[in-house]
């Protein structure tokens, strides 16, 4: 069962109009009356679980937490943590009024709080953590004084942090807001079973484009755009490690009940990034490797492990050795504090035939009227756009409209795929499409379109991916060169060194775009200038070959 916390959100405009100034600093203790004043009706209140929630929950309940009993989201931390929305308060200006909000604003920062009141007596609350979700849309969580200590020895580990980069510190303990499923019972404590091992790195020479500042010291500063060649160092399978089929089957069923994903995006104290199922126990085996050895040096037997981390996806290395632990230590406090690995996206079970393609794309592309919209074309559809032969930007959001406006055979087929009771009545009877509460939800969809189009949010032919580095590069790499072999083992070990994927190519399994064609690959959310390849396809690939091996779909690239 998914959990789900009920959640405040309070604008921080709201709770400033009520600062008290006191000795020269602004003060905040609002009544209950006032406090239920500053809650933004308009936010969403239902917030998934996270790793910071539970652990909150931990430290109410002496970890003795009960599985919930209803689908209900649970109110438990409703006067524990709430999150503060800080849009427009710290926006560049220079009037009174903003720098004299903003100064308000920066007193709900300093270490005495604010003091509000949910309805069961005032409480202090203190400034604590953020998503990187957050930080974009300026919002910040407070957490209750009296647990705020517990709270932050359990998500660090019991480490003391000295002097750091705190927006690095800030951002890996944000992580644990990040929300997903946790899951539970899979002893990832256990010795061997989760191992950290170093990612490799080459040098290449490129281009690299920059920024450079004028020298001035003005509060705004002009910066010129250099290019240059140089020679860098790049980190390969950067936010990439493995996890055995065997455990990506466990883990998949406790998270949707069968094994249908193959990727997951994982989560835990100080660990972020992906897990691919790839069966490296037979691939090692074959190669006559019987151990691993991790970042401290130490071997681990293939047969044990079940995960293997990338030292790029363990953020908390560099803290864990400046406190004299190693990942004996880590994992000892892990189970102390009862912290779970949480999944917060999976690989899709099948590719989607259309994706969005965001406003700022839209904003860095070159493109004439004719590509983005033909001027002949009419204000409204009363056939289908497909009968229209030529291509533009808009064309695909424009069919979907229609196929939720007008198509027949599309709103029927929309429920019947959905394979539930609604959908099994209309593949009985189609009449059934014309019910009040389908049209509804039709004419829904079609509204969101018509949102989106106006926010510059058009659907495109492709794809959304997790993109991969070479995945049989990484299991070379865990190879134990130096190990004795018998006649087959060096067979395959010798065919394994020198087989490699094409340098300047990438395999994109189960895709929907048409050979032949050219299509673009895009980073999402981090969309700008010189970020974006074009992608030549080819057909069928030979590339097919490695399916036994990598059962997940990802987009699989290989530059130098």
């Amino acid at each position: 069962m998914n959990v789900r916390y009920m959640i405040h959100t309070l604008s921080a405009r709201a709770i400033i109009s009520y600062a008290r100034l006191e000795n020269e600093q602004y003060s905040f203790r609002l009544s209950m009356i006032d406090t239920r004043k500053c809650i933004m009706r308009d936010a969403a209140d239902e917030h998934d679980d996270n790793a910071l929630f539970y652990q909150t929950m931990c430290v109410l309940k002496k970890q003795n937490i009960e599985p919930p009993k209803s689908e209900n989201a649970l109110v438990d931390l409703q006067d524990v943590i709430f999150y503060v929305d800080f849009n427009g308060i710290f926006d560049r200006g220079s009037s009174l009024k903003m720098l004299e909000r903003q100064k308000k604003a920066e007193s709900m920062f300093r270490p005495e709080g604010i003091t509000l009141d949910f309805g069961n007596g005032a409480h202090r609350y203190l400034a604590f953590e953020r998503s990187g979700s957050m930080s974009r849309q300026a919002k910040l969580s407070f957490i209750r004084a009296d647990v705020y200590d517990a709270v932050r020895r359990r998500i660090m580990l019991d480490m003391e942090v000295g002097n750091c980069q705190l927006s690095k510190l800030y951002a890996y303990n944000g992580l644990m807001l990040s929300g997903g499923v946790r899951i539970d019972g899979i002893n990832l404590a256990k010795p061997h079973r989760v191992i950290v091992v170093k990612n490799e790195t080459y040098r290449a020479r490129t281009k690299v484009i920059t920024v450079e500042g004028d020298g001035a010291n003005e509060a705004v500063k002009k910066y010129s755009r250099k290019e240059d060649v140089r020679d860098i160092t790049v980190l390969r399978h950067d936010g990439e490690g493995l996890i055995s089929k065997e455990l990506a089957g466990t883990i998949d069923k406790i998270f949707c009940g069968k094994h249908i994903h193959h990727s997951f995006q994982i989560r835990m104290p100080f660990v972020k990034g992906m897990l691919h199922e790839v069966h490296f126990h037979d691939f090692l085996f074959s190669a006559g490797t019987k151990y691993i050895t991790d970042i401290w040096g130490i071997r681990h037997p293939v047969d044990d492990v079940d995960i293997i981390l990338t030292q790029s996806m363990f953020k908390g290395y560099g803290w864990l050795i400046d406190n004299g632990m190693d990942w004996n230590d880590y994992l000892r406090v892990f189970e102390k504090y009862n912290h779970a690995l949480y999944i917060t996206n999976v690989s899709k079970v099948k590719p989607d035939n259309h994706t969005e393609l965001n406003y700022q794309f839209l904003n860095t592309l070159s493109m004439t009227q004719e590509e983005f919209r033909p001027a002949d074309l009419p204000d409204g559809w009363k056939s289908s756009p497909s009968d229209d032969k030529r291509e533009w930007i808009t064309k695909a959001t424009e069919q979907h409209y229609f196929d939720f406006c007008q198509n027949e055979d599309f709103r029927r087929q929309y429920f019947i795929d959905k394979d539930n009771a609604l959908g099994k009545c209309i593949k009985k009877n189609p009449l059934f499409a014309n019910e009040k509460v389908c049209v509804k939800e039709l004419n829904d969809n079609a509204d969101k379109l018509i949102r989106q189009y106006s926010l510059g949010r058009l659907l495109v032919k492709g794809d959304n991916r997790f993109l991969s580095d070479d995945i049989l590069d990484l299991l070379i790499f865990l190879i134990d060169n130096g190990a004795k072999r018998k006649h087959k083992e060096r067979t395959f070990w010798s065919a394994a060194m020198t087989e490699r994927f094409n340098k300047n190519s990438f395999y994109s399994p189960g895709a929907s775009y048409d050979a032949d064609a050219v299509c673009t690959l895009l980073r999402n959310p981090h969309i700008a200038r010189n970020e974006e390849i074009q992608l030549k396809l080819y057909g069928k690939s030979s590339a097919t070959c490695y399916g036994s091996l990598f059962p997940t779909r990802f987009i699989l690239m290989y530059w130098r």
